[in-house]
């Protein structure tokens, strides 16, 4: 097998500039990072990031900071800003793990990675483990939190879930620990396909009830003719999500719930309008920092 090192990138931003960081990153499906405080200066955080050494040419990572830099409004003309280093292989897990703790999320859900023993305290909580290896989060991300934080207060028993762009297959456990009969994965990442079944089968022990597909969605749906389900979870980028509705509609039962995340604020209405277009109402809307997550309906008289 061959062995992947990684170059890890650190910088320095301003606190309120890590939505718009983790923003950036997932729209070059960068999911490899963390955020750190700095115990001498609560209003800085340090940011690490990860990168497969063998996709990263000189180039690349130039022009990465160049990103970074315009993003962030920095002129570093002596290149002090951005420090390098390289991370082998087997030191990859010592180096992501430390960063992670459990996660409370809402009133019920712990997330819990998984070489982490549970808390006593915690029994009460619905716990969803977690192994993202080196490619996905921990639903540390508003824009996960606030997913989860809507569906807690779902009846999912004996309903059945669509999971759009399922990454590390949090909202599908989620789904599956509060009662859904069936749930069903779709991601374009095999990656993420991979992940999603083996958190699912950490969480369960199986892979009952789970049907993954490999794919963008526009294309599964077709393919696969995915029909009827009681609800559909869909957290990824906005400008993704404004392609989609057309099928999601089509994939939803007649009084059917979609839940949409990973819409900042400012695409907030855009993203109603054509809900709207593509009949399906709008029942809710709940923010968190600088994202939103909208709860809509697909009406009953509907086909």
């Amino acid at each position: 097998m061959k062995i992947k090192d990684w170059y890890k990138l650190t910088f320095q931003i301003e606190s309120d500039s890590e939505e718009i960081i983790i923003w950036k990153l997932n729209e070059l499906g960068i999911f490899s990072f963390s955020f750190e405080y700095l115990i001498n200066n609560e209003n800085k955080k340090e940011v690490n990031i990860w990168l497969p050494i063998d996709e990263w040419d000189k180039r690349s990572r130039s022009d990465f900071e160049k990103i970074i830099s315009k993003l962030l409004n920095i002129n570093d003309s002596k290149n002090q800003f951005f420090d390098w280093s390289i991370i082998k292989e087997e030191d990859w897990l010592t180096s992501w793990k430390k960063y992670w703790a459990p996660e409370l999320v809402g009133n019920h859900f712990l997330i819990l990675p998984c070489w982490i023993n549970l808390n006593e305290k915690f029994n009460d909580k619905q716990i969803i483990k977690i192994d993202p290896g080196a490619a996905f989060g921990t639903g540390s991300h508003p824009s996960t939190y606030l997913c989860l934080e809507k569906i807690e207060n779902i009846l999912f028993s004996n309903k059945r879930v669509l999971d759009i762009g399922s990454g590390s297959g949090i909202l599908s456990i989620a789904a599956m620990l509060l009662g859904a009969k069936e749930v069903c994965a779709v991601d374009n990442d095999y990656l993420a396909i991979n992940s999603t079944n083996s958190n699912f089968q950490l969480n369960f022990g199986n892979l009952n009830n789970l049907n993954t597909y490999l794919g963008s969605f526009n294309e599964v749906v077709v393919k696969y003719q995915l029909r009827k389900f009681d609800f559909v979870l869909c957290n990824i980028l906005a400008e993704v999500i404004k392609e989609m509705i057309p099928n999601i509609y089509k994939c939803l039962r007649n009084n059917g719930e979609v839940v949409l995340s990973g819409i900042l604020n400012s695409q907030k209405d855009e993203i109603i309008q054509i809900l709207i277009e593509n009949n399906l109402k709008l029942l809710d809307i709940s923010s968190r920092k600088d994202w939103v997550c909208i709860l809509a309906q697909k009406s009953g008289n509907q086909t």
